[in-house]
């Protein structure tokens, strides 16, 4: 039976590097170890299944800042992939962690999104062509990577001269200069993410010829309501499709383990990968 031992610590700058294969992301260093070697001071140590378990739920992106996130996945192929020929076994392994991490992330995880401002705007602009933002400031910044796409153009509109952007879909607008504008011939949503006022608000919805929607995160105090050009979308509606999102982000979460805590039993019980014992891992 094949015995797996790994401890794990945040990364060790000053520290010598130890006697065993070690895989190391910005946030922790694994190593995979003799079951008879002592744990560093600092450092957590797992065996058998639990060590499969926690190795799968680190490369799936599940102890990851970005939960679902794929960057560890990559890093820990390309950790694989280096090893010299000596470190077949824990080469076997890693492919296997691997072939059971795509698994978990096609079942559970792919498209798990962020729980964000741009990921919630994302949503209700879907099948639009075209997305006016009025405001210029950092919630601005924050939903154009997510409205941004090759099918779809930006208009920004602000108080400044100008609007930094490098991309080519978004073009920028001075409020100052909507009332001479021509007709926009277009069905756009119209997001407000500025406090601005509700004639502000209007004199942009009336530079389209359709608006599919207004989403105003302006907030509910002080706020003078959106006339109703289109379909309204508030501040408190997208806090509850963020709530929405987590919840439904939860559950999946919740499958992915209980998916990785059965890959995990089966490594355990049916792995038989190295006979003559660990120094072919840890040579």
């Amino acid at each position: 039976m094949f015995d797996l031992c790994v401890w794990q610590r945040a990364p060790q700058a000053a520290a010598p590097p130890p006697p065993w294969p070690v895989f190391r992301t910005c946030r922790r260093e694994i190593a995979f170890v003799d079951p008879a070697a002592s744990v560093p001071p600092g450092a957590e140590r797992f065996s058998g299944d639990h060590a499969y378990a926690h190795l799968l739920r680190v490369i799936c992106g599940l102890e990851s800042p970005m939960l679902g996130e794929t960057e560890v996945m990559h890093q820990f192929r390309v950790f694989i992939d280096s090893l010299p020929p000596e470190h077949h076994a824990l080469q076997t392994v890693g492919r296997r962690l691997l072939a059971d991490a795509r698994t978990v992330r096609a079942q559970h995880l792919g498209g798990l999104g962020s729980r964000s401002y741009g990921s919630a705007v994302r949503r209700h602009v879907r099948g639009v062509d075209r997305v006016a933002v009025i405001g210029t400031g950092m919630l601005c910044r924050e939903i154009l990577p997510y409205l941004i796409s090759d099918r779809r153009l930006i208009d920004v509109y602000g108080r400044r001269a100008a609007f930094d952007s490098a991309d080519m879909s978004v073009c920028y607008r001075r409020l100052a200069d909507v009332g001479g504008m021509a007709s926009v011939d277009a069905t756009a949503a119209l997001v407000v993410a500025a406090p601005v006022d509700a004639s502000l608000i209007a004199l942009v919805a009336r530079a389209y010829t359709s608006l599919a929607c207004v989403i105003d995160l302006r907030g509910e105090a002080g706020a003078e309501p959106v006339p109703p050009f289109a379909p309204i979308v508030s501040l408190a509606d997208i806090f509850n499709d963020m709530q929405r999102a987590a919840e439904a982000a939860d559950q999946r979460v919740a499958a992915a383990k209980i998916d990785i805590e059965l890959c995990a039993r089966a490594f355990s019980t049916r792995a038989v990968l190295n006979p003559s014992g660990w120094h072919d891992l840890c040579a």
